[in-house]
């Protein structure tokens, strides 16, 4: 699941992964950063207001995470044969740091990401598109409810006119990779019809032998 800030990633993962369990799946639910005991260390350093980090700084805490989340999450799940739904993986990546801030270029981050992750790429990646304020005021809120944040996390502290950026960037990658990226319009759809939405997509998609 990917998408800006707010576009309710974590809630749909969560929606697919107990529909798949019904047809008799066995999902993993995670996320990033923080999928893993340490990767929820570097997440607490990556989100914290009060820290002043450089984008490259951000850059190698992101690869650190999602490298150490692949090796002992992702891979292991894969290799007994069930199901991973992660909310955020590298394309956040290629889209908050390379088309928003422009860290590096494109094909550089991709192929260094790829290197962190083992080259284990998704069957399948929904984009959850929302409007730029509409999603960081809901993020927001969600971090005052999580993780004690009152104005927000360091990264939804950026501003309406950052997630703009990286709204833009999900569209254009959206675009790149269509055979593996599916968009969808969150505008005025509830959770359970956006859920629906999902798992027919998913249904249409990804072979379940």
């Amino acid at each position: 699941m990917e998408g800006p800030d707010g576009s309710g990633k974590s809630t749909q993962a969560r929606i697919l992964a107990e529909r798949l369990e019904e047809d008799g799946h066995s999902c993993v639910v995670t996320e990033q950063p923080g999928g893993s005991r340490e990767g929820k260390q570097i997440r607490e350093i990556l989100l914290d207001p009060k820290l002043n980090i450089s984008p490259k700084t951000e850059l190698f805490l992101f690869l650190a995470d999602r490298a150490d989340h692949v090796h002992k999450v992702v891979k292991p799940a894969l290799q007994s044969g069930k199901t991973v739904i992660s909310s955020r993986y590298f394309y956040s990546t290629l889209v908050y740091q390379g088309m928003a801030r422009e860290v590096a270029p494109y094909d550089f981050l991709l192929q260094m990401n790829l290197f962190a992750v083992d080259n284990v790429i998704p069957d399948l990646v929904f984009y959850i598109d929302v409007e730029a304020g509409h999603g960081l005021s809901r993020a927001k809120n969600n971090s005052r409810e999580q993780m004690n944040y009152i104005r927000g996390d360091r990264i939804e502290l950026e501003g309406v006119a950052f997630h703009r950026k990286v709204r833009e960037g999900y569209r254009e990658l959206a675009a790149r990779h269509s055979d593996l990226f599916i968009a969808i319009d969150a505008a005025g759809r509830s959770r359970e019809e956006l859920g629906n939405i999902i798992y027919s997509q998913w249904r249409g998609r990804v072979n379940h032998d």
